[in-house]
């Protein structure tokens, strides 16, 4: 009874979370991502279409184009999957973008259930369910993104839904009952594709998981899986038809996705003949037989000579993927793949977004050694269904984004991990019942002394970064290595000794590194809705200086995302558009309308393409009393709209 009264508390404490999060967050995007998601919204909430722009209504003008939209017809189209925008869309009717919010807080709820939901059914100890849902909630980032206007929490819960629907599969007795599970998986794979594309590592890692782990010598499973995806495969196709004229489910657009699969036949011939083996074969019953045959040393060889050859044919692929891991899961600061606009190395040579040290996943979670002891079951045999699949849970986008170093860019740490954290909660969960149940009792001042030292650290590490600038990245990221590195020696020792002393030792050092990554995910977030507030407080002076049926130019759509919704017209000019941007800004002109240009950057990229004096050399200031003499709020006119159009 007292356990179901504390699951209900947690549930009501997730619950009123959520609300006051839709209610009091900020109602800003964070970047440039939001403000796409929010007119996808919008747009098919009031207009029922994909698209997100036209030409404003004026007669000449090219669709007004953003950052990542593609221009089809004389509209513009986001990039992005558009199952999001169907979802979102009552949300956005309902509350605007704290419908959007809202919206992201029941999809959060739905995760932290079904994170609850998953470990019940792994795991028999309530202690190990309660673990996995305060682990995910309070010690990962995903806190970070439930009040934020992007799909993850949406995706995420396409992840569980399809996860949870195979393990009940994989359990059920029925043959109908588990095609009808397996095929629902499916179903929620192909909604999970048509708001997220990575979605498909899913069906990826289910795939795998029922034809070597689960249920090996079932070939069926893997085909009512596949059955089940075609229906939201179709889906995307068609909506990626309407959008960009091309029928592939697997699309950011011409120019970024179908045209360029080109330069991944290799690996997609490879992965495509890997599955297709997977299928044909039971590797678990080939793996015995050579065993019974070989004997284990023998094996041993085969394998060493077969990983030999691997390296061999593929040795430049694998090193760069293996060092892709290495900089996306330790060491960040390490990064040399590609350059983003925002996330730049300061004058130390240390990579900031947005002048704020951005992280690798052991920085935001330095109690990830604890993946160690069900690692070491696994290869003991011991609970191999429920580690391989949370194994694989995990890997599958650490390892798909580490082939180009892919960090998710706006963000303070590595959205694109997001679906690992489910199964990085339940696994830590486990590790912590394990060394509670060789510990004993491990007495609360102890606990709460590393609770308190771990805070202290912390807080001490921020005021020294704040008073030594050189030391500022340094002291917000190295901490978690030494962490990590002590809590992996102590879980090593605990693996080889299981004695109590032990075991009480790293159960210490283990709690430090929760609380001090939870600490770090606390203060992501107070500088994320930080962040946003300040960029609301921007968007509504921008908004009020500017005239609801002006033409405004910017490469910061986030400040100006109020004016639009205002009635303002938007567009983001680049390098590859600046013809279509003077023929907006010509039609605008003729049509009698305001043209702003928003900042010192954007008169730099066209005033080269323009006859000399066409831009105004004065601006007009957004806000001037409340932030005097800021770039962000100088807007320039046309020279000759300079009188009708200043402010």
């Amino acid at each position: 009874m007292t356990q179901d009264l504390d699951i209900r508390f947690v549930a009501f404490g997730l619950i009123v979370l959520a609300i006051l999060g839709a209610l009091f967050a900020p109602a800003m995007p964070f970047t440039i991502d939001g403000v796409i998601y929010t007119d996808m919204a919008k747009a098919m909430s009031e207009n029922g279409s994909f698209a997100i722009a036209s030409n404003g209504g004026v007669d000449g003008a090219p669709a007004l184009s953003k950052e990542i939209t593609f221009e089809n017809n004389g509209l513009a189209y986001p990039l992005y999957p558009s199952g999001y925008a169907i979802i979102a869309a009552p949300f956005y009717a309902l509350m605007g973008v704290r419908g959007l919010i809202l919206m992201n807080g029941l999809a959060f709820l739905g995760c932290a259930f079904l994170v609850y939901h998953i470990s019940r059914r792994f795991f028999a100890d309530r202690f190990i369910h309660i673990a996995s849902l305060t682990v995910f909630v309070v010690a990962t980032f995903v806190t970070n993104y439930v009040t934020a206007i992007w799909p993850h929490m949406l995706a995420l819960l396409t992840w569980l839904g399809a996860i949870a629907c195979a393990i009940s599969a994989a359990e059920e007795t029925s043959d109908l009952r588990r095609t009808w599970m397996l095929i629902a998986s499916g179903l929620v794979i192909g909604l999970g594709i048509s708001i997220r594309i990575d979605s498909i590592l899913i069906y990826m890692v289910l795939f795998i998981w029922l034809r070597v782990f689960s249920r090996p010598a079932d070939r069926l499973a893997p085909l009512w899986l596949s059955s089940g995806l075609l229906p939201g495969l179709v889906l995307s196709a068609l909506m990626n038809a309407e959008k960009f004229g091309i029928f592939t489910p697997l699309s950011y657009g011409p120019s970024s996705g179908a045209t360029q699969l080109s330069s991944y036949a290799v690996i997609l011939t490879a992965g495509g003949l890997s599955f297709l083996a997977l299928w044909l074969l039971n590797f678990p019953a080939i793996f015995s037989t050579l065993n019974e045959r070989l004997g284990p040393r023998n094996l041993l060889l085969a394998s060493v000579t077969a990983t030999g050859i691997a390296l061999f044919i593929a040795g430049g692929f694998i090193f760069d993927t293996l060092y892709g891991v290495y900089v996306l899961v330790f060491n960040l600061q390490a990064h040399n793949a590609y350059t983003q606009a925002g996330v730049e190395l300061n004058e130390y040579g240390h990579l900031l977004f947005w002048g704020y040290p951005k992280k690798a996943l052991i920085q935001s979670l330095p109690y990830l050694p604890l993946l160690l002891i069900p690692g070491f079951w696994f290869f003991r045999g011991k609970h191999v269904k429920a580690v391989s699949l949370c194994l694989l849970a995990i890997a599958a986008p650490i390892t798909f984004y580490a082939l180009n170093q892919w960090f998710g860019g706006g963000s303070y740490n590595l959205r694109y991990f997001i679906p690992t954290l489910p199964f990085i909660a339940i696994l830590s969960a486990a590790a912590l019942h394990d060394l509670t149940k060789v510990a004993g009792s491990v007495s609360r001042p102890v606990l709460l002394f590393a609770g308190v030292s771990a805070a202290g650290l912390y807080v001490g590490m921020q005021a020294l970064g704040q008073a030594v600038p050189s030391l500022y990245a340094p002291a917000a990221l190295y901490p978690q290595w030494i962490i990590a590195f002590l809590c992996a020696c102590f879980v090593v020792s605990f693996l080889h000794f299981r004695r109590p002393t032990i075991a009480k030792a790293t159960l210490v050092v283990s709690s430090f590194a929760l609380i001090y990554g939870a600490l770090v995910s606390l203060a992501d977030e107070s500088g994320h809705e930080k962040a946003r507030a300040e960029l609301r407080g921007y968007a509504q002076v921008i908004s009020s200086a500017l005239p609801q049926n002006a033409l405004v130019l910017t490469t910061l759509p986030v400040l100006t995302m109020h004016a639009q919704h205002n009635g303002t017209s938007i567009m983001i000019p680049l390098e590859d558009n600046i013809d279509e941007t003077i023929r907006a800004t010509d039609a605008f002109a003729r049509a009698g309308r305001c043209i702003y240009f928003h900042n010192p950057i954007v008169t730099d990229l066209l005033e080269p393409h323009l006859p000399d004096g066409t831009i105004s050399k004065v601006p007009s200031w957004a806000g001037r009393e409340k932030f005097p003499g800021d770039a962000k709020l100088a807007f320039f006119t046309l020279s000759s709209q300079k009188d009708a159009c200043s402010f």
